[in-house]
């Protein structure tokens, strides 16, 4: 089951032809594309009825080619157009004549650029977006769904945690869910993980107090350098050197990184070696770390093969030998060029 603006949608055969996404809340956004694709598999093969498209590498004629196409054994095709935004006047206008009479049988989503976790947010990029042509134009033939916590964001923001809590079973005190925002921030990428982890935490507990947060979430100064950590293990390569720039003119230790970063690659190593005759308690002991750590290193593990890891600790082994040449040492710019170029080694 879907809910779109407010409507639920439980077959495709319900879609509406064209859908106009935007916003600045990118996990929401991915939340409704994910359960677009979801509702789509479940009814038909989407290998052959559904299509991603970026819209400035794929330009207007190949989005409209995908959207005019006939679905396979099936009544609907799917196609999500990334980033039309960035398309220039010509090109939207393209795509604006296509939607005067678009294919009954396509449903063409076509998504505004999102600013990614950690970005600043910028309303005259969404003020933007609501006087383009292409935005005006899909909204008179179709349907726009805008993701912002806008102005009640923190009542908004205090309700989405609260139902993250629920969908895991579990419930948080008004305090916890306080101190929770307070050390993590009001990023959701950021507060969905950190709820992840305090579930996995706290077990079979269905109440989440203070005390279950405070063990488990670091401090927003100290959480920045773990988001980058993460996002690293994740091979999120946009987001991961917008974290390291940032760390790096906030003055955060460039050797510091390093070291977390090699620590958590170490593990996800270890993890993924000892995944294969232990469970999750005996790898948590054998290594000393907490259970959702483990989870969250093997969830890691399985983006790289054995191989891109011994690759990976090759590359960290150049790069210490760089960071650490006593020719380099003082050189905080140099050594932050270093860590750059690990990381997109590491990314690919």
């Amino acid at each position: 089951m879907i809910e779109l603006a407010r409507k639920r949608v439980d077959s495709i055969s319900e879609l509406k032809n064209v859908y106009y996404i935007y916003g600045d809340e990118e996990l929401l956004v991915e939340e409704a594309l994910t359960r677009l694709k979801k509702l789509l598999s479940a009814e038909v093969d989407a290998d052959f009825n559904m299509e991603v498209l970026n819209a400035p590498e794929a330009g207007a004629e190949r989005i409209v080619d995908s959207a005019e196409t006939i679905p396979l054994l099936s009544d609907r095709r799917l196609v999500i157009a990334r980033d039309v935004s960035a398309l220039s006047r010509k090109e939207q206008e393209t795509l604006c004549s296509y939607l005067d009479r678009p294919n009954p049988a396509t449903t063409l989503v076509l998504v505004a650029r999102v600013p990614a976790a950690g970005e600043p947010r910028d309303a005259n990029v969404i003020r933007r977006v609501e006087s383009s042509p292409l935005f005006k134009k899909a909204s008179s033939v179709g349907e726009t769904l805008k993701f912002t916590m806008g102005k009640s964001r923190q009542q908004k923001l205090d309700d989405w945690v609260s139902e993250q809590f629920t969908r895991r079973g579990k419930r948080i005190e008004t305090p916890a869910r306080e101190l929770l925002v307070e050390k993590v921030g009001r990023g959701l990428r950021d507060l969905e993980d950190a709820v992840e982890r305090i579930c996995l935490f706290a077990g079979d507990s269905e109440l989440v107090t203070a005390a279950e947060v405070s063990q488990v979430v670091a401090p927003v100064a100290e959480q920045g350098v773990f988001e980058l950590v993460d996002s690293v293990a994740d091979r999120r390569r946009d987001v991961s050197l917008y974290l390291l720039n940032r760390l790096l003119r906030q003055g955060e230790s460039p050797q510091r990184i390093f070291s977390l970063l090699l620590r958590q690659f170490r593990l996800i190593a270890r993890c993924k070696s000892l995944a294969a005759d232990h469970d999750y308690s005996s790898i948590a002991s054998d290594l000393q770390i907490p259970p959702f750590l483990v989870s969250k290193c093997l969830a890691q593990a399985r983006r790289f093969s054995a191989e891109r890891l011994r690759s990976a600790f090759g590359d960290f082994k150049r790069a210490q030998e760089q960071m650490y040449s006593s020719k380099y040492l003082p050189d905080a710019q140099y050594q932050g060029h270093v860590l750059e170029t690990l990381i997109v080694r590491i990314v690919g």
